[in-house]
């Protein structure tokens, strides 16, 4: 706890001491730096370290009040201040701020005028009353402070369901994926609104997650809302909140909203093609004065929110048919980033299959090598319309019905292995990488994993030793 955190109201507090008093008050917290002085308000912002001889310095060090009535001729601490002379302070009220028995800092009253002084000393008793109260708030604030943080932080961590996710997370060794990534973590670094298009399955909330973590707000929220899964009477209340009493049913007290909620961090606005068309003049108006106001009230809320949004709608498709305004669309595509289908990006299957195979593997206990080289054709050769959230789906399907150590094709769901089924026999071209990865598998899988069986597996394929090893790290 430190009196620096509510520095705003800690200055306020000299202030209005100053006032009552008719005298200066400096309040400095327990590291002894000013933190407030009713005669420079600016006197916190870049703190001052009084002397270690100070008469407020030796209260807080002491624990005790210090009443000095002629502190030039009788304090040590103003017989060798190097401000001594410039200084018509005469008398002072020093107490600590006191929370049991830590001590959070300590409060002066500085007596400069002869007729300060007279009335220092006789109403000093009603002046400690005084400062004890002032004290007993500071503490009192502090202690809301510091809770206020801590909620804020377990907010902030059910926001971002308990994780932050980097680039690192998107699984592929593609040039269509490496681009993309590479692209959107340039990007993540500004603050200017990002579209993320592609179909359904493709990673956008992954990619969403990923630059908020590579961004400036990384240490800010990260809130999600799916347009698409709201009802239109909902959306708007729960992007912007309501006042007590806005319509039936409200809650007592009102509900902030998601963009109450994502404030400082970003606000991630999933399925934006499916938002209603009578909302949407709302929406832009909010990203364009960074601004909201709550169902049923009249008051402007600031907010400093990252927004990035997806869909898996052709958006100019959309505008031209009236169902999206334009105006929002270019407000939101300022940077439109594609994300690729997995079928354009097939180099990524094996990648993302074998990713996955770990995953479940470790998951329902089992002990999992590889997929046969059929299964992998099977993998290869379908089209996933589902994108990478069927093919996590299949994996994990393969996983639960195996019963050996690899996974064959017969443990594919149906429709994944219906076309190798029907084109069994036929000549099936695929990349020269893919045959020669499925040839070092199979020798793998034929002389074993050990030194002596990678040995033989090398000289069957004609390889050194050294390039077997460097293939079976890269694969």
């Amino acid at each position: 706890m430190n009196l620096a955190d509510i520095r705003e109201y800690v200055q306020k507090t000299s202030t209005i001491i100053s006032t009552v008093a008719g005298m200066q008050v400096i309040i400095c917290n327990k590291d002894m730096l000013l933190v407030a002085d009713s005669t420079n308000k600016n006197a916190g912002d870049c703190p001052e370290r009084l002397s270690s001889d100070s008469i407020l310095v030796n209260t807080i060090k002491s624990r005790k009040m210090v009443i000095a009535t002629d502190c030039q001729n009788t304090c040590e601490g103003c017989f060798s201040c190097p401000k001594k002379k410039e200084c018509d302070v005469n008398s002072i009220i020093c107490m600590p701020i006191m929370d049991g028995i830590e001590v959070l800092g300590g409060i002066g009253i500085y007596a400069h005028e002869k007729e300060d002084i007279n009335r220092l000393i006789e109403k000093n008793k009603d002046f400690v009353e005084f400062i004890q109260r002032i004290s007993e708030l500071l503490i009192m604030k502090v202690h809301e402070e510091e809770q206020r943080r801590k909620l804020e932080q377990t907010v902030k961590q059910l926001q971002n369901d308990g994780y932050n996710m980097s680039f690192d997370y998107i699984i592929g060794s593609s040039m269509e994926i490496k681009e993309i990534k590479a692209q959107a973590e340039r990007f993540a670094k500004g603050t200017s609104t990002i579209l993320l298009q592609g179909q359904s399955g493709t990673g956008k909330e992954l990619f969403a997650r990923a630059i908020h973590s590579a961004s400036s707000h990384a240490d800010g929220p990260f809130v999600a809302i799916n347009c698409a899964a709201l009802p239109e009477n909902l959306i708007e209340s729960e992007l912007f909140g309501y006042e007590e009493g806005a319509f039936t049913g409200a809650l007592k007290g009102g509900r902030i909203g998601k963009f109450e909620l994502a404030n400082n961090g970003t606000l991630f606005l999933d399925e934006i093609g499916e938002f209603p068309i009578h909302l949407q003049a709302k929406l832009l108006r909010t990203l364009q004065d960074r601004k909201i106001q709550k169902l049923g009230g009249n008051k402007d809320i600031d907010i400093n929110v990252r927004i990035i949004a997806a869909t898996n709608r052709n958006l100019e498709e959309s505008v031209a048919n009236g169902e999206f305004r334009e105006d929002l669309f270019y407000r939101l595509s300022v940077i439109p980033i594609a994300i690729p289908s997995l079928r354009e990006r097939r180099m990524d299957i094996i990648d993302l299959a074998e990713y996955f195979l770990r995953i479940y593997s470790q998951a329902l206990h089992k002990d999992l090598f590889d997929f046969e080289k059929t299964a992998l054709d099977a993998l290869l050769e379908y089209d996933w319309p589902g994108n990478i959230r069927e093919l996590q789906n299949a994996v994990e399907y393969a996983v639960n019905i195996t019963t050996g150590q690899y996974i064959t094709i017969n443990d594919l769901p149906k429709k994944v292995t219906a076309l190798h089924d029907s084109a069994e026999g036929k000549l099936q071209l695929k990349p020269l990488k893919y045959v020669e990865d499925e040839y070092i598998r199979e020798a793998i899988r034929v002389y074993g994993n050990s030194t002596e069986g990678k040995e033989k597996a090398a000289r069957i394929l004609g390889l050194s030793v050294a390039t077997l090893y460097r293939r079976l790290k890269e694969m």
